[in-house]
């Protein structure tokens, strides 16, 4: 009897040791790592397709210089100086300069645009060319018919408001361009912002006191 309750109780004993072990190997052994968190890597920005930079080509530019205006029985005359440059990068060639005398009248845009829409078949000088930086000085005389004018009245007086229309096309690199603008003409007088048109219940003349001023419509390409 004494024999197998000792057999029983080291048979209880090592079963707790046994199960102790086992206990604090659950609670002492390591956990695997968790799976690390990998950031996710933020997408490189997507940079805009860089403008285009032109190619370099010739740009006419011109001012328009009135010498001399007036009115007489057959027509009304403008003489004036036309300053053509090269404002490019690249030679200009082929230039033709085509200048209009009109009169200022509800159609006058009608007028200018189709004058601007058309080639220069009868250019003012021999076409020419322009290296970048280089400019050149025509002279031009443009007339208009008296009974082509639109008569204007301003206190119950006739007037003429004449507009010139330059119209520049040339070929630089192979394209096309164009430069084109319009002017009213006038005489000057001493403090006037304004210029003073010509009046037509006076004798005809020419006026050496005359200027420009420039239109709205213009075109560049």
């Amino acid at each position: 009897m004494l024999a197998v309750l000792g057999v029983a109780a080291a048979g209880a004993w090592l079963w707790r040791r046994r199960s102790a072990r086992v206990v604090a190997d659950e609670v002492a052994a390591p956990q695997p790592p968790a799976a690390p968190v990998v950031p996710r890597r933020p997408r490189a920005p997507v940079d805009p397709t860089p403008p285009v930079a032109p190619a370099a080509r010739g740009w006419i530019a011109f001012d328009l210089v009135a010498r001399r205006a007036g009115v007489n029985l057959l027509t009304a005359t403008l003489d004036a100086q036309v300053t053509v440059r090269n404002d490019g990068e690249r030679p200009a060639e082929d230039i033709r300069l085509d200048v209009r005398l009109l009169s200022a009248s509800a159609s006058q845009d009608d007028e200018l645009g189709a004058i601007f829409a058309h080639p220069v078949a009868a250019p003012a000088t021999a076409p020419f060319a322009l290296a970048p930086g280089e400019e050149r000085v025509v002279t031009v005389l443009v007339t208009l018919p008296r009974g082509a004018i639109t008569v204007l009245t301003a206190g119950g007086r006739p007037m003429f408001v004449p507009v010139a229309a330059v119209n520049l096309r040339y070929v630089t690199g192979g394209i096309a361009g164009q430069t084109a603008g319009a002017f009213a003409v006038g005489l000057e007088r001493d403090g006037a912002a304004k210029l003073a048109p010509f009046w037509l219940d006076g004798p005809g003349r020419m006026h050496d006191s005359v200027a420009v001023r420039p239109h709205a419509l213009s075109l560049r390409s």
